[in-house]
């Protein structure tokens, strides 16, 4: 019986699909080094989550022959090594798009309306309400009163699965959408495309990034580049982290120089707990957890999960990432 490691705990889903088709399924004691080059020593596959999978933990595993990443980025596989090695990596593409186009959404809403800031500022003012005569005079007394979406620009970096469901979300809530996309043409996608990044960035009411971190993207959002959005602009990264720099995203944010920001992942993760972003002023944190929902957890799994299984029956993945090495 062939054994699939588990860097970490994948979805039930995943799990019984590989069950079913006769896999031995294990999970690592742990994600460092020494732990992943013994768990991994006598695996024919592993799945792969966040934590990092380096050229000397794919080298112990001497019976590996596929790589399944449990999600769209592959940052954290050194896929060069795997290469090397004759080891295909694959990934799942889309299965978690909706989720992240959700969260999107649901943090320009939150941020736009104060929600968040509203909730607490009422909790924390609670024995004064009666003096303000109603709640309405509340939310006006605290400069509470947010923006509507509708007609606001929405500048999204990367028009691919993510990018595109969110445009047509956005679309629904009577948003203008532009985007920049490096790899896409004019005449493939309805929404404007911008040439030079910095362009876009003095016309966008909100900016969202749904970019993969490349040595193109790292650090490609600076100080520099927020200084020239509108004061009133919110930033979203539900991307990677490592793509905006989070010292600069931090003091943006703390001298007014964009409105506020939502920042789903960081750089490193977890992030250090002097991370300038814990205390920056009009920010919303997530765990990681934008493309986490139940549906989209079932879904990432059994694409990892089928990936192996398709590789074992002499079938390319749907997902290569280095399919150079399949006929190997």
């Amino acid at each position: 019986m062939k054994k699939v490691l588990l860097s970490e705990k994948i979805d039930d889903a995943g799990i019984n699909l590989l069950k079913e088709n006769n896999f031995e399924v294990t999970v690592a004691p742990a994600t460092d080094v020494e732990s992943m080059k013994h768990a991994i020593s006598d695996a024919y596959a592993v799945i792969m989550r966040s934590s990092e999978l380096p050229e000397e933990v794919i080298k112990a595993g001497k019976e590996l022959k596929i790589i399944s990443r449990n999600g769209t980025g592959i940052n954290n596989v050194d896929v060069d090594a795997a290469t090397k090695q004759g080891v295909l990596v694959a990934k799942v593409n889309g299965a978690n798009a909706n989720a992240v186009a959700e969260y999107v959404i649901t943090v320009m809403l939150n941020l736009s309306r104060n929600i968040s800031k509203d909730s607490s500022m009422l909790k924390e003012k609670r024995n004064e309400l009666k003096d303000d005569g109603s709640l309405p005079n509340f939310s006006s007394k605290y400069q509470l009163n947010g923006n509507e979406l509708k007609g606001k620009t929405l500048a999204i970096l990367g028009l691919g699965h993510i990018g595109r469901i969110l445009a047509n979300y956005a679309e629904v809530f009577g948003m203008k959408v532009i985007g920049y996309d490096p790899y896409l043409k004019q005449d493939q996608v309805k929404w404007q495309l911008y040439d030079n990044l910095d362009d876009i960035y003095p016309v966008a009411d909100f900016l969202s990034v749904n970019m993969p971190l490349t040595d193109e993207t790292k650090n490609m959002i600076t100080l520099d580049k927020l200084k020239l959005m509108k004061s009133n602009a919110i930033v979203i990264n539900s991307a990677r982290g490592g793509i905006i720099n989070e010292s600069d995203l931090a003091q943006a944010l703390n001298e007014g120089i964009i409105r506020a920001a939502a920042v789903d992942s960081f750089n490193p993760e977890p992030p250090a707990p002097d991370n300038p972003l814990f205390t920056a002023k009009n920010i919303i944190l997530t765990s990681h957890m934008a493309g986490t929902t139940v549906e989209a957890n079932a879904a990432l799994g059994e694409g990892a999960a089928q990936a192996i299984i398709d590789f074992s029956n002499g079938k390319m993945p749907q997902f290569p990432v280095n399919p150079e090495v399949f006929d190997k």
